[in-house]
């Protein structure tokens, strides 16, 4: 496995490291502001030390929710843990199964843009969620989420999306009635973009 070294701006460092005194961290900003590369390292340290064995990514699609955040086009989960972590399949469905110091992680990804899409999360208990694209999900299956990890020992939700439109509902039925950490993201942040690509 190759290692790359990997360039963080200052406000990715400040999101990777920063105390987990909130239980739901949302990433709002345009796209290519280095967001979602921050949000891979911060999921990656609270699955290092979770007592919690489930978690979750859900995006809109299973497929995209994989490709977001497990491989997450080289900074994701697979990449971060390497040979520490295998994708795996069990009752409850597709996993990255993870192994950390504080034993072994179970990571679900599936997708929760429909309708119907929560009789996959039904019954499983869960640590945490990570919610890509947070404002393309069912708003059924965002509340089923957070439901999901009331018996946590460690509570976590993270979320990214775009900016979304002003009287969305996942403003007001989710960000304002969570523990909620809001940051936002604009070109500046990402480091690896050019003065030319801002």
């Amino acid at each position: 496995m190759s290692k790359t070294a990997i360039k963080f701006s200052p406000k990715q460092l400040e999101v990777i490291y920063r105390p987990y005194n909130y239980t739901f961290d949302v990433l709002e900003g345009t796209p290519r502001s280095g967001k979602t590369t921050a949000g891979h390292f911060r999921y990656a340290d609270y699955l290092s030390w979770t007592r919690d064995t489930n978690h979750l990514i859900v995006a809109y699609n299973q497929e995209q929710a994989q490709r977001l955040f497990i491989d997450g086009d080289g900074t994701g989960l697979q990449h971060i843990f390497g040979d520490l972590a295998e994708i795996k399949h069990n009752e409850l469905g597709s996993h990255l199964e993870i192994h950390t110091s504080n034993g072994i992680k179970r990571v679900f990804y599936k997708g929760g843009g429909k309708s119907n899409s929560v009789g996959a999360i039904t019954g499983m208990s869960l640590g945490s969620v990570v919610f890509c694209e947070i404002n393309l999900l069912n708003m059924g299956m965002i509340q089923e989420c957070f439901r999901r990890t009331f018996a946590a020992q460690d509570r976590y939700h993270l979320a990214d999306l775009n900016p979304p439109a002003p009287n969305h509902p996942v403003i007001s039925e989710v960000f304002d009635v969570q523990n909620t950490r809001w940051t936002h993201w604009t070109p500046n942040d990402n480091p690896i973009l050019s003065e030319q690509r801002k």
